[in-house]
């Protein structure tokens, strides 16, 4: 198993964009995405993106509501992986009204070799 750092305790009031992990592992990747935050005074939104090139975005569908995002509603929240296609993966925050707090994320990722 390998953990990327995608988000370092960033401002949650404004959007961001995390750091690319490049998929350098060939094919059968899980991962795990742990997304902690603290300090909201609203309900920020995260877009979990995939890119064959790093120039084209396409989001990964939150398949528990058809939404392109997940609602950091909790101080804590897992996202698993969702059939995965991409080279690269990224996050995006969008503050969504939100005006205080900070976000991590960890991406873990598990391979047949690792």
């Amino acid at each position: 198993m390998r953990t990327e750092i995608l988000f370092n305790n960033v401002d949650a009031s404004i959007a961001q964009t995390s750091t690319i992990y490049v998929v350098d592992c060939g094919q059968d990747m899980r991962w795990l995405l742990k997304i902690k935050s603290t300090g909201f005074d609203g309900v920020p939104k995260i877009y979990i993106e995939e890119s064959t090139d790093n120039v084209d975005w396409v989001g990964i569908v939150n398949y528990a509501n058809s939404l392109d995002h997940w609602l950091l509603d909790d101080n804590l929240i897992h996202i698993r992986d969702s059939y995965f296609m991409g080279k690269s993966l990224r996050l995006r925050l969008d503050p969504n009204g939100n005006t205080t707090g900070t976000v991590y994320s960890e991406l873990v990722i598990k391979t047949k070799s690792n």
